[in-house]
């Protein structure tokens, strides 16, 4: 078994159950190997956790970085990473679950570590949303531009498993981009 086979798995489990409720041995019936062998794919659970919030992470910078190098104006670019943190939340629905609510179960070098890429990220988002026209302002405007991450996050678990993807992502989009108007209006 490959590692992405393996994080693959391992995500699954914990999209399904929290990762708390998870044991090692149970970990390694779920991806097919036995309890001994767990070990040799991984050094403990909370490892292999922080690899899994490290790839999310990377991964959300590495579109970010992509979309800033195109030639498109501000509101496009910020579409774009709406859009792209959308998809990827489609295809990292367990990475994205795991970053709500298990993130401090890392000690605190490896939560450390994990909170500096979600800052960078959020510094981007909060870069590229003061470009594409909704600049930070006084504290109401600062503290409601902080809640579009979380909402990104959170926001397509809220909805409706009868809708497909596309229509998740209008919705999800269409509600980010309310939200982002009515930020505006305060001072």
């Amino acid at each position: 078994m490959n590692r992405s086979d393996f994080q693959r798995k391992a995500s699954e489990l914990f999209k399904e159950r929290s990762f708390n409720q998870v044991s090692m041995r149970e970990l390694a019936a779920h991806v097919g190997i036995s309890p001994g062998a767990i070990y040799h794919h991984v050094e403990s659970k909370e490892a292999l956790l922080y690899e899994l919030l490290m790839e999310l992470y990377q991964t959300l910078l590495s579109q970010v970085h992509g979309i800033k190098n195109r030639r498109l104006a501000p509101d496009q670019r910020l579409a774009q990473l709406i859009d792209c943190h959308l998809q990827l939340h489609e295809h990292m629905t367990g990475h994205f679950k795991l970053a709500v609510m298990d993130a401090n179960c890392l000690g605190d070098s490896m939560q450390a570590s994990v909170q500096r890429l979600r800052r960078a990220y959020e510094s981007e988002i909060m870069d590229l949303i003061g470009q594409a026209g909704h600049p930070p302002g006084g504290p109401l405007r600062e503290g409601a531009l902080t809640a579009i991450l979380p909402m990104l996050n959170s926001l397509p678990t809220w909805l409706s498993p009868m809708l497909d993807n596309a229509q998740r992502r209008t919705i999800t989009k269409t509600i980010a981009c309310a939200v982002l108007q009515a930020i505006d209006s305060l001072p």
